[in-house]
């Protein structure tokens, strides 16, 4: 399988993800031996932080990784996974945390009780900087298919969703992927990877799961929208209730 990881801690030395370049290196080789052949690096942007000094410090990691490791690793693209708060969508230039060349931007909800302000922010990012956000690990985030009616309001709005690689190699967690399937509001896969030790990369792992539990229609779809965003093409999604 040609994969892409769309949610990776990979970069050193940036956040609480690889904390030294022998660590990304692990990371990194991880992936290239299962078959990924691009890494959205998506370190922590968080609240109040200026982008312009993220996106410089970012940059640099990457700029390191490519010296130190070379080219025997996946394509690395610039991102971020940036963490929602009140008054972000105010923030100018929000684009420059986008997956590098595209609209598309990975979001993490807080895990507080979601008032209107979270649904109001994702709007203004939508309306106002045209852009298209992935909500990150939406799985974490409910612990049974019941719980679904949590995120109800989120899964109709206009977001994609990113599901993590380890929500599937559970079975009590994997019952809420397939619920998410069922629903066609799986859009994309992310490791969520922050280390070679109990945060590891298992992604092909995570789509032979899929393509068993699934099928490989539900497989090839998630891969399918991976190519569409790199590309900066539009993905439609209209949620089964």
């Amino acid at each position: 399988m040609d994969l892409i990881d769309f949610h990776a801690h990979v970069l050193p030395g940036i956040d609480d993800g690889a904390q030294d370049i022998e660590e990304a290196r692990k990371l990194l080789v991880s992936q290239k031996e299962q078959g990924i052949r691009a890494v959205v690096a998506t370190p922590h942007y968080l609240k109040h932080t200026s982008i312009s000094d993220f996106v410089n410090n970012r940059d640099a990691a990457i700029e390191l990784v490519k010296r130190e490791i070379g080219e025997e690793i996946p394509d690395i693209i610039p991102a971020a996974e940036v963490e929602l708060y009140y008054g972000f969508s105010s923030k100018r230039h929000p684009e420059r945390l986008c997956i590098a060349g595209t609209n598309y931007i990975l979001i993490e909800l807080p895990f507080e009780f979601w008032n209107e302000w979270i649904y109001e922010e994702l709007y203004q990012l939508s309306a106002k900087h045209k852009l298209r956000p992935i909500i990150a690990h939406l799985d974490r985030y409910i612990t049974t298919p019941r719980n679904l009616k949590f995120v109800d309001k989120i899964l109709k709005s206009d977001v994609l969703i990113q599901v993590n690689a380890g929500a599937l190699l559970s079975f009590s967690s994997r019952s809420i992927v397939k619920a998410f399937a069922k629903r066609n509001a799986f859009t994309i896969l992310g490791s969520d990877c922050h280390n070679s030790r109990d945060r590891r990369c298992e992604l092909s792992k995570a789509c032979r799961i899929i393509r068993k539990s699934l099928g490989e229609d539900v497989l090839n779809e998630i891969l399918d929208n991976g190519e569409k965003i790199l590309q900066n093409k539009p993905i439609y999604r209209e949620v089964v209730e």
